[in-house]
C-alpha cells in the first residue's frame, strides 16, 4: 500500500498527475485510480487503498466540492485522522472539513522547491509521523522575539502577580464573610464551574410516532429511537438523535456516510458534529449517535437522507429553550 492517496474530481486530473510526480519526487508512494487495473472492482480498490494509507490528500475546487466521491473519501480520511487538504482554485472545502489547516497550490508552478509545495509536504509529514522528504526545502521563519529590558519584564510580572493575589485574596475574603453570616454568596463572588456555562440541562425530544428515513433502492431504513437537547450557551442548543439503521437490501455492507443525513433548520441543512463512517453488515441492524448544533430558538427542524437520487426526510418538533 502506499504512503499517500491522492483524491481528486475528474476535472482536476493534470493537477493530481503532476502533484504525485512531485510527491514522488520527494520520497514518498503515492496511489491515486489511474492505477486501477481493467476487470477490477473500482469501490473496493478504491476503499482498501483508503484505509491502509498513511495520509490522503484531498485536492478541493469547485468541481471536487459537487463530487460525491471526493466528500466520501475526505470523510473516511477524516474519521482516520489522516487528511490533508488542499485547495487548487478559490474555493473553500466543504462544511466538516474546515476545521484544518489547508494548503494551497492554486498558484502552484509544479516545483518541488516552491514554498506552497514545501509547506504542503510539512503537513503531510506531520500526519504521517515523520520528518519531511530531505529533498524538500522548508520555508525558514523567524521565531525568535525581540529582546526587552530585564528590569521591565521583571516589574511587569511582580505587578501582574500583586493583582493576582490581591483579586484572589478579595474572593476568599468576601466568600467567608458571607458564609460566616449564614448568606448564600453572590453570584459575582462564588467560584465559576464548568456547570454554570450549561443554561439548560439536557430534556427529551418528542419522537414522531413514524420517525424512519428508508432508502428503497438499497432498502435500507433509518428509524430515530430517541433525541435530547442540552443548552450549550445563550444562542446555541445540542440536539442528539439516537438512530437505528437496518440493512435488509442485497450489499453485504451499508455504510453511513457523513454526507447522508442533514438536519434543515430554516432551509439551512446542518452536517452533523461527527465525522461518521460506519458498516452495517446484510440482514442486521445498528444504532449510532448523530449530533447537530441548532440555535436556540429552533422550534421546528427536518431530518433528511440524501443518497444519490434517493431522498427522504421526517418533521422533528423541538420544544422552545426554557420550556
Amino acid at each position: 500500500m502506499a504512503d499517500i492517496v491522492l483524491s481528486y474530481a475528474r476535472e482536476n486530473r493534470p493537477q493530481a498527475e503532476s502533484l504525485s510526480r512531485a510527491l514522488e519526487d520527494a520520497g514518498w508512494s503515492v496511489w491515486w485510480d489511474r492505477e486501477i487495473l481493467p476487470g477490477v472492482s473500482y469501490e473496493q480498490v478504491i476503499e482498501a487503498e483508503l484505509a491502509a494509507a498513511r495520509c490522503v490528500v484531498v485536492l478541493w475546487s469547485a468541481s471536487a466540492r459537487q463530487s460525491n466521491w471526493v466528500r466520501d473519501e475526505a470523510t473516511l480520511a477524516l474519521s482516520r485522522n489522516v487528511l490533508v487538504s488542499v485547495l487548487l482554485d478559490d474555493s473553500t472545502p466543504p462544511l466538516g472539513f474546515r476545521q484544518q489547516q489547508t494548503a494551497s497550490l492554486a498558484h502552484w508552478n509544479g516545483s518541488t522547491t516552491s514554498p506552497e509545495f514545501a509547506l504542503l509536504t510539512q503537513g503531510i509529514a506531520r500526519v504521517i509521523g515523520e520528518e519531511a522528504p530531505l529533498g524538500v526545502r522548508l520555508p525558514q521563519v523567524e521565531t525568535r522575539a525581540p529582546a526587552r529590558p530585564k528590569r521591565l519584564k521583571a516589574a511587569v510580572i511582580t505587578s501582574v502577580l500583586g493583582c493576582v493575589l490581591a483579586g484572589g485574596a478579595a474572593v476568599k475574603w468576601s466568600n467567608g464573610y458571607f458564609r460566616q453570616r449564614g448568606e448564600a454568596v453572590p453570584a459575582s463572588t462564588a467560584p465559576a464551574s464548568r456547570a454554570s456555562s450549561r443554561v439548560e440541562s439536557a430534556r427529551a425530544l418528542v419522537v414522531p410516532a413514524d420517525a424512519t428515513l428508508t432508502l428503497p433502492r438499497q432498502n435500507v431504513a433509518l428509524t430515530v429511537l430517541s433525541g435530547t437537547l442540552e443548552q450549550l450557551n445563550a444562542d446555541t442548543r445540542l440536539l442528539l438523535l439516537h438512530i437505528r439503521v437496518a440493512n435488509n437490501g442485497t450489499r453485504s455492507f451499508y455504510r453511513t456516510y457523513y454526507s447522508t443525513l442533514r438536519l434543515v433548520v430554516d432551509g439551512v441543512p446542518r452536517a452533523p458534529n461527527d465525522s461518521l463512517y460506519e458498516q452495517v453488515e446484510k440482514s442486521s441492524a445498528r444504532e449510532f449517535d448523530y449530533r447537530f448544533d441548532v440555535p436556540a430558538a429552533t422550534t421546528r427542524a427536518v431530518l433528511r437522507i440524501i443518497d444519490d437520487d434517493q431522498t427522504d426526510e421526517i418533521e422533528l418538533d423541538i420544544p422552545a429553550a426554557g420550556r
